[in-house]
Formats: structure tokens, C-alpha cells, sequence
């Protein structure tokens, strides 16, 4: 029957609705006031109805013409809230006593009873309300049929979970039963009708409601609280989707309501802090910024974080075409939102020419650089190595002189963990580029210059996680290189925000390091990322498993253990996540004339010689491919491998 109902309703038109539901009203009205006599006289056919019967037909005229005044016929019954429900109170209230009055004046000696003020319009707000919640109960059975929705429990009772019960209430896609809280306070109480349960109970909730998903409405909560509650429900193979992150909404970036997938940074027991807003638009705000590698992992989130900041213009440096249009167009829409003008300059060009650097650093008058441009690959960079020494020595080098030339106040260097102790080629770039900026400083003290060293963030190009995240979606095997291998891990907000800030208490080229936690072990980062899939992980105590992990070996080049500073003992700034390394001035002669040596050895294509020029500053540094030809070596490596396969 309920089903005809929803049916019927469905296919008329928004007029002939009205009519129904005033019809409805209409009825509501004179039976309530039957049944008042009824209750006064104590007789099912009392006979006021038989003396005053004019009064029944007036009750539904007055009923239908106040609530039309109230607008109560223009609220679409599935999203009234306590606002429509007051109003129909309040004119259910008036109503009755309109037609209480009208039949006082109507006779003399008054025979209507007084209880008629009391009684009616009680009777009158209960209906009316009653009618119109079993009404939007009846549609929301229609929505929940008709959408198969998903069946899930808002894991946080407090003000965020019940912000996102508002978003998804009428979405359609979701269909919550319940709340789950860590707060013991809140158990067995009711939000929106809902039952708070307690995390303990999960296994008997999910039997009695038969859930699905379970949405986490935890977006302040702590990073490492919010991993042990993750963990703690992949243990019921529940299907897990997360509200955004507080930066996220507190900067106007999403809603409540724009539910995702758990990522990665959901299972790091990390916890990230609040950034410093004074330190993070010191170097920003009112200014002209000009980042490098606009278009890169960590240069597009800098761009994102910085127009948070209101800047006065914001120029976007990139050598990759297609990245630059994409942040700008993305960096555009996101200025929809803020109200503040700021320009946004698009800038094709290489940071290893200083001409082009000099001329556009001087056009948008810009005040403060971060150069975050630079090849990053290990492996690309050890059959590379002349580009690779072009892009991140000279560039480098460029975008320091070009800066000091422009008068620029402050410059910001993102530096690597790769850096320290290099064991490839890469590193080792960065590391010469560490040493160029730390010697040209000391000839330049009105611009306050800095570098910024730390490890891997999620999901930038070319990384473990996204290729983790293709071998799983494709279904495996997942390759680890080692089985002892870790990695420092930072979500690319978090850096950002700290490479901004760290930017602000620079002077004179201090080697700033973020503190990036504990380092995470590959093969337990892949085996978690399995889980977080939904998937089961292949062993021999498991063949039936979905998904297999293989170890191959470290590649040229690469750590097994990667380190953040020289000396284990960092100094404390006044920021908790940014230390200061303690390292010795460096040779300012050997290293401008290590400089001029790679210069002449890049136009000579003589690899031989900027291996060379590196070895003189970084003890230690031995290419991985020894003293070959690094594409002969790659050749013989990639046959070797080959042959292994067939084996």
C-alpha cells in the first residue's frame, strides 16, 4: 500500500500535490474538532456538532487559508525542518482559536466550551505535524528503494557527524542508521533520531542494522587517534569513506558533505599540526610570489597554500606546459572563493636560463621566490645524469643569482633527505646545489635565504604510493624492494605549509629539517595499503588472497635507510615540526670553483668531470655506475635483468 502511495504522489504534478495536502488539512480540521466535543461531552455524537455544525466546514476554510499564509503548502515535506514544524504549531494554535472565537460570538449565552481553546488546538498541531512526518517517512522509504542506498554509521556523534548527517540525509546515495562515538557520555543517547553506539559494540550493530560503510565525521581528530580507529574497522572488512580534512574546510576547499575514499594519509599514525599563520604569511601575504616547478607535486600545493595567504600576485614558473595550464586553471577556480584580488601570472620558462628568470622577476616586481624546480627521480637521474646536473646545480645557481640581481627579499630552496651522505646521483645534485646556496648567501645579505630538507611526500609523481596504488587497482603483484627498506613520509600539504614557514625564520641559508616522524617500512606501508583497498593479501598461509607481494632490490642509487641531516643531534626553532641542521660553513672558494668546473664539464657533455667536481665536496659520493658510461651501464643492467627474468 505503501508502495501505491509513493507511486500515485510521485506522478502528479506540484499543484494538484497542494491540493491533496490541503485537502487533507481540510479534513484534518473538522475531524479534530469533532473529536474536541467528542472529549467534552463524552458522547461519539455530542450535540454541539448537531447545533453548531457551520463551525466544522469554517474550521477547514481558516485552516487552509492560515496555512497558506504561513507558506506551509510552499515546503517540499522531505526537507522541512524545525522551522516548518514550528510554524505549523504556532498556526494550528491560531486556527483554533479563530474558530473558538467565532463560535463564542455567534450565540449568546455562550454554549461552546472553553475547553475548545485547550483541547482543539492540541489536537490540531498533532495531527497536522503527525501528517506531514509520516508523509516525508513515506518518501524517504520511496528515495531508499528506489536508490538502493547505501546502508552506513557516522563513526563521531559530535558536531562534525551531525553537520554531515545534514549533507547526506537527502542525498540519496546514503541511508544512515546509526552513530558510533568514542565518548562514553553519548552512548545509548539519540542524535536525529539516530542511536549512539559504542565502538565495542561495532561486531553486534553491524549484525542488528546490516551495515556497509561506516562514514568517519572525525575531521579534527589527531592523525595518529584517527589511523588506530581506521585500523580498528578494517578489522570488520566494512567499506570506510572519511569527510575531508579540517584544512580543507576550514580554507573553504570542501564540504561536509564531500564524502571520499580513505587515502593513504588516513592510515599514517602521523600526526600533523595547525600551521603557524603568522610565520606562514610573513613571506606571502601583501607580496609578489613567484614559485618554480609551479606545475610539480610540492610547487602546485605551495601555489595552493600561498593564495590562501592573499598575496598580491602569485607567478606560477614552470617549464612543462601542459602542468602549468592545469594549476592555473585549478589555482582560478579556487580564487572563485576568496575575496581578495590576486593576480595569477603563468610563466613558461627554465630555471636554467637566468635571462628569462632576471626579466620576469623584475616585470611582477617579486618579493619572495620559493624554488622548488628540480628533477627528482633517482633512477631516471642515474641514466641522466648531465640533465640531471644542468636542471638541479645550475638551475639552482640561476634562480639564486637572478634572485640576489632582482633584489627579492627572501629566497626558499626545497631541498631532499637524499641530500645527506648521497648515495646516488640525484642526491648528490641537490647536496652541490645545498653547497652553492650556502656559499653565494654570504656575498648577498639583504635577501634572507634558506633550504628546506625533508623526505618523501604521498602520492608525488613517480613514488611508492601511486605506484603501489596502480599495482593494487590492477591486481598485483605488488613489487617492494627490500623487505627492511623505510622511508620518511609527509602528506604534500603538510610540507608545503612547513616549507612556507620555515621560509619565514630564514636569514642566511640555514639548512632547515622537517620533522617527518618515524620512518615507515615498505612492506608494511604496501601491505596496508592492500587492506585499505579492500583487499586480501596472497600468502602461503593465504593462497586464496587477492593480491601478492614481491621483492626485487634496491635500484642504483637508492638507500636502504634514507637520513635527514649530517649530525643526529637538530637544533629546536620556535616552530615544534621545523629543526635547524647544524652544519659547517662551507668552503666558499672551493665551491664556486667546484662550480665553474661542472659549468665547463655540462657544455663539455664530460660526465667524467662533474662526477669528478662533486667528489671533491661530497666525500664519499661514488656513482652507481662506477666508472662507466652511466648509458652504457643502464644497457647492460636492463639486459642483466632481462636475462634474469627468463631464468
Amino acid at each position: 500500500m505503501r508502495e501505491g502511495m509513493t507511486k500515485t504522489m510521485s506522478g502528479l504534478s506540484r499543484r494538484s500535490k497542494m491540493a491533496v495536502v490541503m485537502s487533507v488539512d481540510a479534513c484534518i480540521a473538522s475531524i479534530t474538532l469533532w473529536l474536541t466535543y467528542v472529549a467534552t461531552e463524552q458522547s461519539f455524537f455530542p450535540a454541539a456538532v448537531e447545533q453548531h455544525w457551520w463551525l466544522l466546514p469554517l474550521a477547514s476554510i481558516t485552516i487552509v487559508t492560515v496555512f497558506w499564509l504561513f507558506r506551509l503548502y510552499h515546503t517540499v515535506i522531505r526537507f522541512a525542518g524545525a522551522q516548518f514544524f514550528m510554524h505549523t504549531i504556532v498556526a494550528s494554535v491560531l486556527v483554533a482559536w479563530f474558530v473558538g472565537v467565532c463560535g463564542l460570538m455567534k450565540m449568546y449565552p455562550p454554549k461552546i466550551p472553553t475547553a475548545i481553546f485547550v483541547i482543539y488546538p492540541f489536537y490540531l498541531m498533532v495531527a497536522c505535524s503527525t501528517s506531514r512526518l509520516v508523509a516525508r517517512r513515506v518518501f524517504d522509504y520511496k528515495v531508499a528503494r528506489d536508490s538502493k542506498q547505501v546502508v552506513c554509521a557516522i563513526y563521531g556523534a559530535g558536531s562534525g557527524g551531525v553537520q554531515l548527517y545534514s549533507a547526506i540525509r537527502f542525498g540519496g546515495t546514503y541511508d544512515p542508521v546509526a552513530f558510533i562515538d568514542d565518548d562514553t557520555s553519548t552512548h545509548g543517547h539519540r542524535v536525529h533520531g539516530l542511536k549512539v553506539w559504542s565502538p565495542d559494540k561495532l561486531q553486534q550493530l553491524i549484525n542488528k542494522k546490516h551495515i556497509t560503510t561506516i562514514l568517519l565525521a572525525i575531521p579534527s581528530l589527531e592523525q595518529r587517534r584517527r589511523a588506530e580507529i581506521v585500523k580498528r574497522i578494517q578489522e570488520f572488512n566494512l567499506s570506510i569513506e572519511s569527510t575531508p580534512s579540517f584544512s580543507d574546510l576550514v580554507t573553504n576547499r570542501a564540504t561536509f558533505g564531500d564524502l571520499r575514499p580513505l587515502s593513504i594519509e588516513d592510515i599514517l599514525t602521523r600526526t600533523e599540526m595547525e600551521p603557524d599563520e603568522h610565520l606562514a604569511c610573513k613571506c606571502v601575504h601583501g607580496k609578489s610570489v613567484m614559485v618554480t616547478g609551479a606545475g610539480g607535486s610540492i610547487g602546485s600545493e605551495l601555489c595552493r597554500q600561498i593564495i590562501q595567504r592573499k598575496p598580491t600576485k602569485l607567478v606560477l614558473f614552470d617549464i612543462a606546459e601542459s602542468a602549468l595550464f592545469y594549476i592555473e586553471q585549478e589555482l582560478l577556480q579556487r580564487l572563485k572563493k576568496l575575496d581578495s584580488e590576486i593576480y595569477i601570472v603563468p610563466v613558461l620558462g627554465s630555471v636554467t636560463d637566468k635571462n628569462r628568470l632576471q626579466e620576469v622577476l623584475l616585470q611582477h616586481e617579486v618579493s619572495t621566490v620559493f624554488h622548488a624546480a628540480a628533477y627528482k627521480h633517482v633512477p631516471m637521474l642515474e641514466l641522466n645524469p648531465l640533465e640531471g646536473a644542468r636542471n638541479n646545480i645550475l638551475g639552482t645557481n640561476c634562480v639564486f643569482e637572478a634572485a640576489a640581481w632582482a633584489n627579492c627579499s627572501s629566497l626558499v630552496v626545497v631541498s631532499t633527505d637524499k641530500a645527506v651522505r648521497p648515495t646516488s646521483f640525484m642526491g648528490a645534485t641537490k647536496r652541490f646545489a645545498e653547497l652553492v646556496v650556502q656559499a653565494k648567501s654570504s656575498a648577498h645579505t639583504n635577501m634572507n635565504t634558506c633550504l628546506v630538507r625533508f623526505g618523501n611526500v604521498l602520492g608525488s609523481s613517480g613514488s611508492v604510493v601511486p605506484i603501489f596504488e596502480e599495482q593494487i587497482r590492477i591486481g598485483g603483484p605488488v613489487t617492494v624492494t627490500d623487505q627492511y627498506a623505510t622511508r620518511y613520509f609527509m602528506t604534500i600539504p603538510e610540507a608545503s605549509q612547513l616549507v612556507m614557514q620555515a621560509g619565514a625564520m630564514g636569514s642566511d641559508s640555514e639548512v632547515f629539517v622537517l620533522d617527518m616522524g618515524e620512518p615507515i617500512c615498505i612492506l608494511d606501508l604496501a601491505k596496508r595499503m592492500i587492506e585499505l583497498a579492500g583487499r586480501t593479501l596472497k600468502t602461503e598461509e593465504n593462497p586464496a588472497g587477492d593480491i601478492e607481494i614481491t621483492f626485487s632490490e634496491l635500484r642504483p642509487g637508492e638507500k636502504l635507510h634514507e637520513e635527514l641531516a649530517f649530525d643526529a643531534d637538530l637544533i629546536e626553532t620556535d616552530h615544534p615540526m621545523i629543526r635547524l641542521a647544524d652544519e659547517p660553513d662551507p668552503d666558499v672558494d672551493l665551491i664556486i670553483d667546484g662550480l665553474k668546473r661542472i659549468e665547463g664539464a655540462i657544455e663539455q657533455a664530460d660526465i667524467g668531470e662533474i662526477v669528478a667536481s662533486m667528489q671533491e665536496l661530497i666525500p664519499g659520493f661514488t656513482p652507481s655506475w662506477g666508472i662507466e658510461n652511466p648509458t652504457i651501464y643502464a644497457a647492460k643492467q636492463a639486459t642483466r635483468d632481462a636475462v634474469k627474468n627468463i631464468d
